[in-house]
């Protein structure tokens, strides 16, 4: 079942499985995949302006394609160049040195959100004409709202977005407005249920109440990189989600056997889904930390950008 785990970067590298979730900014290994990892053989060099507009057009590129790391094999000196043009802290080991094509190199992780955000903390006059190279007439949504509101600052234009269009297009808050909905409708079937005894206003409350933390829970549950916090996100799912069939329990005769085998089943689903993603988790670790193989010659997956506009950052 590798089709499910789709990681074949750094197959011929040792490396460290959290040190790469570290440095492509995932909170679960299992929710990385190839298409989020721009492998890379040549390593250019940033005090070159040639390379570095090719630095530039491939950061162009990984913005478009909602990429999160690039993965280089670096020399000490190709380390000491790059370290001239940006902080060390964007230089992210994620494997001890090893031999490839005769040099001792070490796997590093560059992740171009992070390269965007230091480039705009820094603000020379070259951060602003790379900047605007890279990003300038991008959708505005492919970068935080915090970046945008930077590059608008320099004078670098994106594609607006307004803050109800960036609102429905992040999956948390959709996450979020759905419960809520749902919460807020589920107490409507009741009204017409003659065995209720309860209060509808107390099963509406409770609805809504527990609506916020039972999303928090689930979104815990699938995504937080700590055992100990995703089982805290279970027992939040379980119990809020439970709290509303309690009280109409309670506050009612003859409850519906079909409804305590729903609740069963969804109970059971959760830790099926937190066995499946454990699951993705430990595949996605084995492949990453396996003993590498001997190189193979192949070609490179740093490609120069279609379309590419030359001499930009004269």
């Amino acid at each position: 079942m590798n089709f499910l785990i789709d990681i074949s970067f750094g197959e011929d590298l040792i490396l460290w499985p959290r040190q790469v979730r570290l440095a492509a900014g995932v909170e679960r290994l299992g929710d990385l995949r190839d298409k989020h990892v721009r492998e890379m053989t040549h390593v250019p060099d940033p005090r070159e302006l040639e390379e570095r507009e090719l630095i530039m057009e491939t950061l162009r590129d990984s913005v478009r394609k909602r990429e999160r790391l690039w993965l280089l094999t670096m020399t000490d000196a190709q380390i000491g160049a790059w370290k001239t043009w940006v902080d060390a802290s964007l230089l992210h080991e994620l494997g001890p040195k090893q031999s490839a094509r005769e040099h001792e190199v070490t796997p590093i992780g560059i992740a171009p959100r992070l390269l965007i955000d230091f480039l705009l903390e820094r603000r020379t006059k070259a951060d602003k004409l790379f900047l605007t190279g890279a990003l300038h007439g991008l959708d505005s949504l492919l970068i935080s709202a915090r970046a945008a509101k930077q590059l608008q600052q320099l004078g670098i234009q994106l594609q607006p977005r307004s803050v109800l269009v960036r609102l429905f297009t992040n999956a948390k808050f959709l996450a979020y407005l759905v419960v809520l909905a749902y919460s807020a409708l589920r107490v409507l079937p009741v009204m017409f249920l003659r065995e209720f005894e309860g209060s509808l206003v107390m099963l509406w409350a409770i609805d809504l109440l527990t609506a916020i933390p039972y999303t928090w829970g689930l979104l815990t549950m699938v995504t937080a990189p700590r055992f100990a916090k995703r089982m805290l996100g279970m027992v939040v799912t379980i119990a809020t989600f439970m709290a509303p069939y309690v009280y109409f329990g309670l506050h009612g005769r003859g409850y519906p056997p079909h409804v305590i085998g729903i609740i069963a089943m969804l109970i059971m689903g959760t830790f099926a889904l937190e066995g499946f993603k454990a699951w993705m988790d430990r595949k996605a670790y084995k492949s990453l930390a396996k003993v590498a193989a001997p190189r193979r010659s192949r070609r490179s997956r740093w490609k120069r950008p279609k379309g590419r506009r030359k001499h930009l950052l004269h």
